[in-house]
């Protein structure tokens, strides 16, 4: 009895497997973010995204892979005095934000999959795509100016929005 019990979980988690590599497999999103163009002028920009999962039965975690390219983004070098303080903005040439097979979640799923494993895989997806871990990834990446030197930029992540 206890023989047919784990067959058929072995069963069950074989659908969830393939039913999550069916229906999550290159979920499109896009995100909306500003950067710093010159003295108190941001400019928005977009980038286009999609995310797949993949089922590991050995550790029972559904994995999350993400790709994302921006919109080409640049800034003159500008220069701006007043009266209080100066600032100096360093020229971005133009250049995109990209992430390739980026792995942006693991997340453990019970057996038996008695639950509803969709709710269960878009909340993952919301949980490790959104506002705040995107704009901590745009923080982690590098522009570079014309000479190769990093320049900042002030990122801000202002909108992700998903394509079920």
């Amino acid at each position: 009895m206890k023989e047919q019990g784990e067959g058929r979980m072995l069963v069950e988690e074989f659908e969830f497997y393939r039913k999550v590599r069916s229906y999550y497999c290159n979920v499109s999103f896009k995100l909306t973010f500003t950067y710093r163009f010159s003295h108190r002028h941001l400019k928005t920009a977009t980038a286009k995204g999609s995310f797949s999962c993949g089922v590991n039965a050995h550790t029972q975690t559904v994995e999350y892979m993400m790709q994302l390219k921006s919109d080409s983004i640049e800034r003159p070098h500008t220069e701006s005095n007043s009266f209080l303080f100066s600032s100096v903005y360093e020229e971005i040439p133009p250049q995109v934000i990209e992430f390739v097979n980026y792995p942006i979640l693991k997340l453990r799923y019970r057996v038996p999959i008695a639950y509803d494993w969709q709710e269960f895989i878009v909340k993952g997806a919301e949980s490790a795509i959104n506002n705040n871990t995107m704009q901590s990834l745009f923080k982690k990446w590098r522009i570079n100016g014309t000479g190769g030197e990093a320049v900042e930029a002030k990122f801000k992540v202002t909108k992700v929005e998903f394509d079920w």
